[in-house]
C-alpha cells in the first residue's frame, strides 16, 4: 500500500557520501558526469564500497537505534545525552518531539540520511551496470560488484522499512527530479526483499570474492558466503517488520523459513578501526556507567528478580543457578555495586545494578577489534520461529533442545518439553533472541519487542520522517508516541505491557 501524495524527494539526503568517496551529483540516470566518474573498474568499486559505509554509519552510538533500545527497556539509565531519558525512558512515555526545537534531531535524521545515501550510491552502479551495460574486465568482478550494491541497497530498503513509517523507493531508473512516492513500511520491505532475492540469485550462478573494501571483515567474504548472509538478513526483515502482536501473525512466516533454509552457519564479523567502521552501542556498553542492563533483561534470567528498583533501600544480586549465563564465568552481564552515576530524580526505579560485559573488549581495547553485527544464532532462532508460527512445534523444540544450541551449552538449561504449548515455546525462543542476539542488529530488541505487544504504553513503535525532510518537502509535520496516543498508528496500545500489564 503506498501514500496517495507525491513528494520531491530530498536530493541532499541521497547525495550524502561516505568518508573518502567522490560526491555524486546525481540529477539524471543519464548525467553524462556520472558516466565519467564510473568510466574505470576501480571506479565502479569505490563507489560500491562507499555505499557499505553509509549503510553502517548508523550503527553509532548517537543515532536512534540506542534511543530504540532504551525505550524497549532493554538499557536503562538516566544519562539524558542525546534525549535518552528525557524523550525514550520516562514512565509514562512522552510523545517523540519531531520539531525543529528538538537539539537532538540528528538522532533520527542521520541514519535516514545515510541509508537514502547508501541506495543511492548502489543505484549509480546498478544503473552503470544493468543499464549502461558497464563490464568490469572479468564476468565475475561484474557480478562481484552487482552483488555488492544489490546488497546495500537490499539493506538500507530493509532499515528504513523496519526503522521508519514510510520512505521512498528509488530505483537506478528513476529520476530524482521528478515526483517519488513515499511508501509504507510493508512496501518497502517488500522492495528489500526483491533485492535480496537479486543478491542470493546473482550468488547462486557466480563464484567471487568480495574485494576488501566493501565489508571490512577479516577475510574478503565469498559469494557463497554472501549468499547466506543475505539470506538470513531478508528472514529476519520479514520477521521484525510488524509493528503489532496482530501484524506479526499475519507475518510470512512460510517465507522466513524458506530463507533460513541456506541462511548464515557463521557469525558475520566486521573489524572495527573507528573511524570508517563502529558499533558504538556494543563499544560503550563496556563503560560501566554509561547504560546499564534494564531489570526485564534480568528477569529473563531470575524471574523473581523486581520489574523497578525499589526507590528506598539495596536489591540483592539476581539468581545466578536458573541459568548460567547470570553467572559471572559467562561474560554477558557483570554486577556493579556503584549506582552513583544514576540521576534519582529522574525516576529511582530507573537503576539497575547490572551492566553488559559481552562486548568489553570493544571499549576496553584499542583499535582494530572484531565486532559481531549478527550471530549465527540468529538463523536458528528464526527458523525456530518460523517453525512454531507455521505449525511445527516438535521442529522448534528440537532446535531449542540442541545441546550444541547456546541455550543448552551455555545456558545449561533443561530441555522444552514435547507437551509445550506454542506461547510456550516462542517465549523460549524470544528468551534466547534477547540474550544471544544482544545489541547486534539495528534495534533489534526493540523491533521484537514492539511486535509482541510488550512495549510500555505510549511507546513509539516506529519513527516519523525526519522534520526536516518533511520542511523541506513541504509536507504536514507528524510524530508518534505519548501515552495519551497509545494504540494509534505508531504508538504501543499497551495491551502487554511487560511492566504494568504481564506478571
Amino acid at each position: 500500500m503506498k501514500k496517495k501524495h507525491f513528494i520531491y524527494l530530498f536530493v541532499g539526503a541521497l547525495l550524502l557520501t561516505a568518508i573518502g568517496c567522490a560526491r555524486l551529483d546525481v540529477q539524471n540516470p543519464n548525467n553524462p558526469d556520472t558516466e565519467r566518474v564510473l568510466a574505470r573498474d576501480n571506479d565502479l568499486i569505490g563507489v560500491t564500497a562507499g555505499s557499505f559505509v553509509s549503510l553502517y554509519a548508523p550503527f553509532g552510538a548517537y543515532f536512534i537505534n540506542v534511543n530504540l533500545e532504551w525505550t524497549a527497556d532493554y538499557i536503562t539509565m538516566t544519562n539524558n545525552v542525546g534525549g535518552w531519558w528525557s524523550e525514550f525512558k520516562q514512565e509514562p512515555r512522552p510523545q517523540y518531539n519531531n520539531t525543529v526545537a528538538n537539539s537532538n534531531l540528528s538522532y533520527n535524521r542521520v541514519p535516514y540520511e545515510r541509508w537514502n545515501a547508501a541506495i543511492s550510491s548502489a543505484n549509480d552502479v546498478i544503473r552503470a551496470i544493468d543499464v549502461q551495460g558497464r563490464r568490469l574486465s572479468t564476468g565475475a568482478q561484474t557480478e562481484m560488484v552487482r552483488a555488492g550494491a544489490y546488497f546495500v541497497r537490499a539493506m538500507a530498503l530493509g532499515y528504513l522499512a523496519n526503522t521508519y513509517n514510510q520512505a521512498p523507493i528509488v530505483s537506478e531508473t528513476a529520476d530524482v527530479t521528478q515526483r517519488i512516492e513515499f511508501s509504507d513500511y510493508r512496501a518497502v520491505l517488500n522492495a528489500a526483499l526483491v533485492n535480496f532475492d537479486t543478491v542470493i540469485a546473482i550468488c547462486g550462478r557466480s563464484t567471487f570474492t568480495l574485494a576488501a573494501n566493501f565489508i571490512n571483515t577479516p577475510i574478503p567474504y565469498t559469494s557463497a558466503q554472501l549468499r547466506r548472509l543475505a539470506s538470513t538478513y531478508a528472514a529476519n526483515f520479514i520477521a521484525q517488520n510488524a509493528r503489532t502482536a496482530a501484524e506479526n501473525a499475519q507475518t510470512n512466516w512460510a517465507r522466513v523459513l524458506a530463507y533460513t533454509d541456506n541462511g548464515m552457519t557463521q557469525d558475520y564479523v566486521i573489524t572495527l578501526d573507528g573511524i570508517n567502521w563502529n558499533n558504538g552501542i556494543q563499544g560503550i556498553a563496556g563503560l560501566s556507567w554509561y547504560w546499564r542492563v534494564d531489570h526485564r533483561v534480568i528477569r529473563l534470567l531470575d524471574p523473581t528478580y523486581p520489574k523497578r528498583y525499589p526507590a528506598t533501600g539495596t536489591l540483592r544480586q539476581a539468581d545466578s543457578s536458573l541459568d548460567a549465563r547470570m553467572q559471572p564465568s559467562s561474560r554477558y552481564f557483570r554486577y556493579e555495586n556503584d549506582l552513583s552515576f544514576f540521576n534519582p530524580a529522574r525516576g529511582p526505579q530507573l537503576r539497575s545494578h547490572y551492566r553488559f560485559a559481552r562486548y568489553d573488549n570493544l571499549y576496553n581495547l584499542p583499535y582494530p577489534q572484531p565486532c559481531t553485527f549478527l550471530y549465527a544464532e540468529t538463523n536458528r532462532l528464526l527458523r525456530a520461529e518460523a517453525q512454531a508460527m507455521t505449525g511445527n512445534l516438535t521442529g522448534a523444540i528440537s532446535i531449542l533442545n540442541d545441546p550444541t544450541g547456546r541455550r543448552k551449552a551455555i545456558g545449561r538449561l533443561d530441555d522444552i518439553p514435547a507437551s509445550a504449548t506454542r506461547d510456550q515455546v516462542l517465549d523460549a525462543i524470544f528468551k534466547e533472541r534477547e540474550l544471544e542476539l544482544m545489541l547486534t542488529d539495528f534495534a533489534l530488541h526493540f523491533k521484537d519487542n514492539r511486535r509482541r505487544d510488550i512495549l510500555q504504553r505510549g511507546t513509539v513503535t516506529m519513527m516519523p520522517i525526519p522534520v526536516t525532510e518533511l520542511n523541506t518537502l513541504q509536507l504536514p509535520v507528524y510524530t508518534f508516541g505519548g501515552a495519551a496516543n497509545a494504540g494509534r498508528p505508531g504508538t504501543a496500545s499497551g495491551a502487554r505491557d511487560w511492566l504494568n500489564v504481564l506478571p
